[in-house]
């Protein structure tokens, strides 16, 4: 089911994180694997070979393998060559915990930060950790209620019940009260068959919402650059961030429950994971949401009109400068082109 799951993901545009290290197996005959990170790599290398791995650049590398300090020495040797291809794949990026964080709660927080849902199967301690990261971040968790365990009820269990009970706090869909019924149809305890199965959690995923990108940008419709770069955000980037696979976040324009716009803007911003800041006319308010998408250490892209004299913290970082004179096509392929080079840069703040 591993496979069929990650060679749907990879091939309609979506990504994995994974652990690199050791893949250890059980005592049967022929012996299984316990955790499915290798199962997720083969299938990788699979869907290279068949060229099949479709991914929106705008979000970064298609699979990002996290490993602690000495995951190298733990790879067993019927791996190895198998990480010798997959070391040169344009579709992989290797993150090294640093030697003295080599510990797995830092490894799943690392792990965290790179994904946008979490699906869970049975687990422990580490999965209840990686879950309560991901709910914090309100970023979907999806629970399987597979018996992995046999009599004992692993982690991913008791999440499914708890997701049954409380489904908001796990993930929302696109329509209000779909999310109860939707998990319901997931349950292991419905005997389904494999493409059954598959095609549920597919249907699931297709009623979430996308990761959101929040826009910073000139809103004053006073201001004598407001016209330009309105014209810019609904003719350019709305276009582009779409294509990237983002929803679309942007004060006074979309949809929000907080009560007042100040605490609309930095609750939307906080759980946000990625933010196009556009500093065309230099707002205090743009860099001072500029500095808390830095400081939450969020993916940015930055951005002015041709002949924008950026503030001097920020010049030093990558900026897109548009212009006014290019035709909207020209202006989308150059913006999506910025942002497939620069969307997996680190941080700032580490």
């Amino acid at each position: 089911m591993v496979k069929i799951f990650t060679r749907h993901i990879l091939r309609n545009g979506g990504g994995l994180v994974v652990t690199l290290g050791d893949d250890p197996t059980n005592n049967k005959v022929p012996p299984r694997p316990i955790i499915f990170d290798w199962t997720i790599l083969e299938t990788l290398e699979k869907c290279q070979a068949e060229d099949s791995i479709f991914w929106p650049r705008g979000q970064g590398t298609a699979v990002v393998a996290v490993g602690l300090p000495k995951w190298r020495d733990k790879i067993p040797e019927n791996r190895l060559p198998l990480w010798d291809k997959l070391s040169l794949s344009k579709y992989l990026e290797l993150v090294q915990v640093r030697s003295e964080l080599g510990v797995g709660g830092i490894l799943r927080e690392i792990q965290a930060e790179y994904g946008d849902i979490l699906i869970t199967f049975g687990g422990g301690p580490g999965v209840n950790h990686l879950a309560e990261l991901y709910t914090t971040k309100k970023r979907p968790v999806i629970p399987f209620d597979i018996p992995l365990k046999g009599n004992r009820t692993s982690a991913s269990e008791s999440l499914y019940r708890k997701a049954m009970e409380n489904p908001s706090v796990f993930f929302e869909c696109e329509s209000e009260g779909d999310a109860t019924r939707v998990l319901s149809r997931l349950s292991f305890q419905n005997d389904l068959d494999i493409p059954e199965y598959t095609k549920r959690f597919f249907d699931i995923l297709s009623k979430m919402k996308k990761p959101r990108t929040f826009f910073i940008r000139l809103i004053n419709q006073d201001h004598p650059q407001f016209e330009v770069v309105e014209h810019y955000f609904r003719n350019v980037v709305d276009d582009v961030i779409d294509s990237c696979g983002y929803e679309r976040f942007e004060s006074g324009l979309d949809p929000s429950k907080e009560p007042f716009l100040n605490l609309e803007i930095f609750v939307n911003l906080h759980y946000s994971s990625l933010a196009i800041v556009d500093l065309t006319g230099v707002r205090p308010n743009c860099c001072l949401e500029l500095g808390y998408a830095l400081g939450q250490k969020k993916r940015v892209i930055l951005m002015a009109q041709k002949g924008t004299i950026l503030p001097f913290d920020t010049e030093m970082i990558p900026c897109y400068f548009w212009s006014s004179n290019n035709s909207d096509d020209e202006r989308k392929k150059e913006l999506l082109k910025f942002i497939e080079k620069n969307i997996d840069r680190r941080p700032i703040v580490n």
